[in-house]
């Protein structure tokens, strides 16, 4: 190793992984509807968190220092509680395993491999929303910085997006095996497999994962893959959010091209270089860094933390040992923050997913298919105006930098953006349904306004008679059935009739008000309540089909 080479002396590297679920199917006879209740039948290596705020340690350090740095509302959705006291149930569901100890990375084949310790391994479900956030954490120690970004740049990848060759995934390490506590191999990454990735892309339509991200969430199964109770999808591709802790021994020396690429997650370079064009990165510093603690033009200041969001990357950077402290905040009040950021654009993007499924499945023509559409769309946007609620916070702290944080986070990860877009779609959905609501309820009321109308003449004059037309009084009580039967059936045979052709009906009596049409117009009106030619009936058709269907 070169001897002046900037070195990372702590690297702790957090995958946030959002994946969105296949909605499960009740159960008659158990009634098992939670993705959590599901995952404790049948847990393989995953433990169920009973209390989120211990789930560090039983001594509650980390929990109380996470739990004081949050809103209320905040706090009932990460710990559950509140008002209620300690009782109250949490919307946040957490599940850890402990088997993998170590994750071995070689980037480039024939290279050395980096060892890394798991610190963190999670897995968390939310009340009422078909996303789940897996996490890893791994943590290294003095690893040439150059190292360290292709670390950042390729340890997340779910799969390979190219080949370099035959066995040789683009873009991705060589080879990622993890491994249990006695150093065995639990499982190995099968990036260079390019047939598998190919064949399920031909056969299955889905963006398959590597071996070794299937063995990190199973039980949980592909949804590509045959078995299992709880399926998942990918909600983003090509990369794992992530969150990445650099300390150095003198922050200040790394060049504008270093800063660039630890916060990009680019492919290395040569420090003096950039990684991309020049006016590309000429509001670098302002769009993507916060420099709160940041000024490497005074050394007395100790201001030597910097922190650069940029999209799904999240990058601190600091100085060895001074601040020490720094690294728990990253590992706990940075780390609340970035799930819940990370769980708000993964849920927004299954509810977009959801109104967009509805409406592609929609066929007009079918009335099954319109029940179907309507049924989805209302339980989506219920389950909007939850997570809306519930989930969708302004402020989580009222601490300047995790305020500013949260806020950063979600403007480079797009959620603000996203949250507008499906808001719209939910309100047009809404907006669309109501007219077609209201559509149907006026055409029913003409309906209704026909048949009374064509009523009211024998009502008129059975009341201006003032008197029954026939005395059957006297008659004995089968005939007086009888009598009633030979009224009823053709009565109700001709207000059946009525109803069907009270759209004629209605279009005559328009004509027939109508002052600018001749009598022989009318006339002809009136033909075409019980004649229709073919096209009429194309046209009648169209109108009445689709959407106007019963709820």
């Amino acid at each position: 190793m070169i001897k002046d080479a900037k070195i990372v002396r702590d690297f702790h590297h957090t995958l946030l992984w959002p994946i969105t679920l296949r909605p499960l199917r009740r159960e008659a006879a158990a009634g098992v509807v939670h993705y959590w209740d599901m995952l404790n039948r049948n847990p393989g290596p995953w433990k169920y968190v009973a209390d989120t705020l211990l789930i560090e340690d039983e001594t509650c350090l980390a929990g109380y220092e996470e739990f004081v740095h949050f809103l209320p509302y905040v706090q009932r959705f990460l710990y559950g509680v509140g008002d209620e006291g300690r009782g109250a149930q949490s919307s946040l569901y957490a599940f850890t395993r402990e088997d993998i100890a170590t994750v071995e990375v070689e980037l480039v084949k024939g290279s050395d491999a980096f060892h890394l310790d798991v610190l963190r391994a999670r897995l968390y479900f939310f009340y009422d929303i078909d996303v789940a956030v897996a996490v890893l954490e791994v943590a290294g120690t003095d690893i040439p910085l150059a190292q360290a970004v292709e670390l950042m740049d390729r340890f997340g990848r779910p799969y390979a997006p190219a080949w370099e060759s035959s066995d040789r995934g683009a873009h991705c390490p060589y080879r990622v095996a993890f491994r249990g506590h006695d150093g065995a191999l639990l499982s190995q990454s099968d990036y260079g497999d390019r047939d598998k990735f190919i064949d399920l892309v031909r056969s299955e339509r889905q963006t398959p994962l590597s071996m070794h991200w299937e063995f990190f969430l199973s039980p949980l199964v592909p949804a590509y893959l045959q078995g299992g109770t709880i399926k998942y999808y990918q909600i983003e591709n090509k990369r794992i959010p992530t969150m990445t802790y650099l300390s150095f021994d003198d922050p200040t020396q790394l060049s504008r091209g270093d800063m660039i690429r630890i916060g990009f997650a680019a492919k290395w370079g040569a420090s003096d270089t950039l990684p991309y064009a020049k006016q590309f990165l000429a509001d670098f510093e302002s769009q993507y860094c916060y420099d709160r603690y940041w000024d490497p033009e005074d050394p007395t200041t100790d201001m030597d933390t910097r922190y650069i969001f940029c999209g799904v990357s999240f990058a601190m950077i600091t100085k060895t040992g001074q601040q020490a402290q720094l690294l728990g905040q990253f590992r706990h009040q940075f780390y609340q923050i970035g799930l819940i950021a990370n769980f708000n654009k993964a849920a927004l993007l299954s509810l977009s997913n959801r109104f967009s499924r509805a409406v592609e499945r929609l066929n007009v023509r079918s009335y099954e298919s319109v029940k179907q559409f309507k049924k989805h769309v209302r339980e989506t946007l219920e389950v909007f105006l939850r997570f809306n609620h519930r989930y969708w916070f302004h402020e989580i702290s009222n601490q300047v930098q995790a305020s500013d944080f949260f806020q950063r986070w979600s403007h480079q990860l797009g959620s603000d953006a996203l949250y507008q877009e499906v808001r719209e779609e939910a309100r047009d959905i809404n907006e669309y349904l109501d007219a077609d609501r209201t559509r149907k309820q006026t055409d029913n009321a003409m309906r209704l306004t026909v048949v009374s109308s064509c009523g009211m003449v024998g009502t008129v004059v059975t009341g201006f008679l003032g008197m029954n037309l026939y005395s059957h009084s006297d008659l004995p009580v089968l005939e007086k059935i009888l009598i009633f039967g030979a009224v009823f059936i053709p009565t109700t045979a001709l207000a059946l009739y009525t109803v069907i052709i009270s759209r004629r009906i209605a279009n005559f009596m328009e004509a027939l008000s109508s002052e600018g049409l001749t009598w022989t117009e009318k006339v002809g009106t009136f033909r075409q309540i019980f004649s229709m030619t073919p096209r009429d009936r194309v046209r009648a058709r169209r109108e009445t089909h689709g959407l106007s269907s019963p709820d």
